[in-house]
């Protein structure tokens, strides 16, 4: 038999980066700076920056885990050796399967709600239009889209920033469009604190640049600094759209509105402004929305072919070779979510982000004990990237997520009872097929299947192959 055909390392730090901010204009992503900027005004920064601490701790952690065990599987792969298979497994179940459930139903109905703001046409309409040009796409499109969405995604960005700025530097006011607004509350340290949970929804995603692992050039140093910087320019760039929207915006108008940074935007710029923003939201809808589409199956194919979840989830199509299936679950997952949003009301979207973003947080806490344990299990193990002083930012980081779960309270309860079913799915699975519940997988193993999978890494493979002959 010939070699196995590998991804080839073609990636650099610039595609590390785009991966880490791309999640940046997704339509929920612009609802939550929005709906923060509207509950704190000028304390925005604030709550931006508790959170930013959090997501940065956690950054760090998936910086070295992605450069210890450079492979795609990312969270399950990491937590394998530290935690075992259960906790690899319920990790990506409850955070991936549970986000894009949520959010994925949720990008849909704010595209609808941009889209009819600017032609009339009924939300509804547009969401099930949106929905089922996603799932086309996905089936007979899918490789010209994966061809353009990167290119879409960073001109969405630069629009952006653009409007951010505009509107900062009052350019709508020169030009007669704005107005400043000074009925706006005074900036309230408790109300700030009380949105550290919302504004973590703002770098939710980040970690999307580690399971490029395979194809990066060095992913031991360009995925970290690719999540480090790109954490960073969120940071800045949402704030100065907030430095626009609380000068100019009505804060109140705001927090009423289903969409709030296109209020925000419309007061700061004028129609025009808003008008912009509106196609920025449909267009991030619909890319976020195919994103989840393409992702979902593919990780279920890959925890089809470790028998953690039914066997048809790691079929293929025979001729449009994709996983119809896990295509055809995630679709179902996003249409019922979609049907009771459209049922119950826009109010949901915030509890369906809300309830999404602690489970995210879970996830998030599980890779930063990752990195916790796997440097008692093994500490002579190469690191070419280490998390600064983890002993004590990993903790930070994970005391961090739970206060931000206890500000995320009013959704706790049904975020509970989603890890809870993803927990007994996990066990009753492998009880079933007479599996271990919670095997650990040497970390040996895993570094020598990407040493024999993907291509040569410079630097590591020198590093960890000497390991593995001395262990």
């Amino acid at each position: 038999m010939g070699e196995k055909t590998k991804l080839k390392r073609v990636l650099g730090f610039p595609a590390s980066y785009g991966a880490a901010v791309g999640l940046v204009v997704s339509g929920t992503a612009m609802f939550s700076v929005g709906s923060v900027i509207a509950a704190c005004g000028k304390a925005t920064p604030l709550a931006s920056a508790i959170a930013l601490i959090v997501v940065m701790c956690a950054a760090f952690a998936f910086g070295e885990l992605a450069g210890m065990i450079p492979g795609g599987g990312m969270i399950s792969e990491y937590t394998q050796p530290a935690l075992g298979t259960f906790w690899g497994t319920f990790s990506l179940l409850s955070c991936y399967v549970v986000l894009i459930a949520c959010d994925g139903g949720s990008q849909l109905v704010m595209g609808g709600i941009a889209f009819e703001s600017i032609i009339g046409i009924p939300q509804w309409i547009i969401t099930f239009a949106l929905l089922i040009g996603i799932v086309l796409v996905n089936i007979f499109g899918v490789e010209l889209y994966g061809k353009t969405e990167s290119v879409i995604t960073i001109a969405m960005m630069l629009i952006f920033i653009i409007l951010a700025i505009l509107g900062a530097f009052g350019l709508g006011e020169s030009t007669g469009v704005a107005t400043p607004v000074t009925t706006n509350p005074k900036a309230d340290l408790g109300v700030a604190m009380a949105n550290v949970g919302p504004a973590i929804w703002w770098f939710i995603g980040f970690e999307f640049a580690c399971p490029m692992a395979e194809e990066n050039k060095k992913p031991y140093k360009n995925i970290p600094y690719g999540l480090i910087l790109g954490l960073i320019s969120i940071f800045v760039v949402d704030n100065i759209f907030a430095i626009g929207a609380n000068k100019y915006a009505d804060l109140a108008e705001m927090a009423a509105s289903s969409t709030p940074h296109v209020v925000a935007a419309t007061a700061t710029l004028g129609t025009v402004g808003g008008i912009i923003i509106s196609l920025v939201t449909v267009c991030a809808s619909f890319t976020t929305g195919n994103a989840y589409v393409a992702a979902l199956p593919r990780m279920m194919y890959g925890l089809a072919r470790e028998n953690q979840v039914p066997k048809c989830f790691g079929k293929i199509h025979p001729k449009y070779r994709v996983p119809m299936y896990g295509i055809a679950f995630t679709v179902f997952l996003i249409l019922i979510v979609t049907i009771w949003v459209l049922f119950k009301g826009d109010a949901m979207i915030t509890t369906l982000i809300n309830t999404a973003c602690i489970t995210w947080l879970v996830t998030y806490s599980i890779a930063m004990i990752d990195v916790l344990v796997l440097r008692k299990k093994y500490p002579d193990y190469p690191r070419f990237w280490k998390a600064p002083i983890a002993k004590i930012s990993m903790p930070i980081g994970i005391l961090g997520a739970a206060y931000s779960i206890y500000t995320l309270n009013s959704v706790l309860i049904p975020a509970i009872i989603l890890m809870v079913v993803t927990a007994l799915y996990t066990i009753i699975w492998n009880k079933a097929h007479k599996q271990p519940v919670n095997e650990y997988i040497p970390l040996k193993i895993k570094v020598q299947k990407i040493i024999d999978t993907t291509e040569p890494i410079p630097v590591w493979d020198d590093a960890v192959k000497e390991w593995l002959a001395n262990n």
